[in-house]
């Protein structure tokens, strides 16, 4: 009785030591707003990939041209999972709010890329606009331009 116990306990204990390990190769855990366990394990092993050739670099152990060259072609695999990724999120509702709202915050900014505020109310009144619609305030003219 007491082998069967401890056995199950070892069993236990191995269970919980390799659960991370796991989690993180098989995606479990991953909701809607990250990428896919596959390409979230794609990602991942790119990047360890890219880590580790910088390591055999800094050590002298891989020569510059070949450096070079392993490392562009991780940056290309990389490009190409993350544009994947992209255009499996480019349908969701919540990724085209959110590039909506971007879109109109690029909008009130301007040419410094500051935000063009209200020097009185410090809102943010839409491009073009003299007179400041919540508190009627003069707007100055953005600078830069002439």
């Amino acid at each position: 009785m007491a082998l069967v116990i401890g056995t199950l306990l070892g069993l236990f204990c191995i269970a919980i030591v390799a659960y991370p390990f796991l989690k993180t190769r098989l995606g479990v855990g991953t909701g809607g707003a990250g990428p896919s366990g596959e390409q979230a394990v794609q990602l991942g092993d790119i990047y360890d990939r890219i880590r580790t050739l910088q390591l055999e670099y800094q050590l002298g152990q891989v020569p510059q041209h070949l450096y070079r060259e392993q490392l562009q072609e991780y940056r290309l695999q990389a490009a190409a999972a993350l544009r994947r990724q992209v255009q499996e999120q480019a349908a969701a509702p919540e990724w085209l709010l959110e590039q909506e709202i971007l879109a109109a915050r690029g909008g009130l900014r301007s040419e410094g890329g500051e935000a063009a505020a209200c020097p009185k109310c410090r809102t943010l009144p839409g491009p073009g606009l003299k007179v400041c619609p919540e508190c009627g305030a003069e707007l100055e003219a953005p600078q830069g331009r002439g």
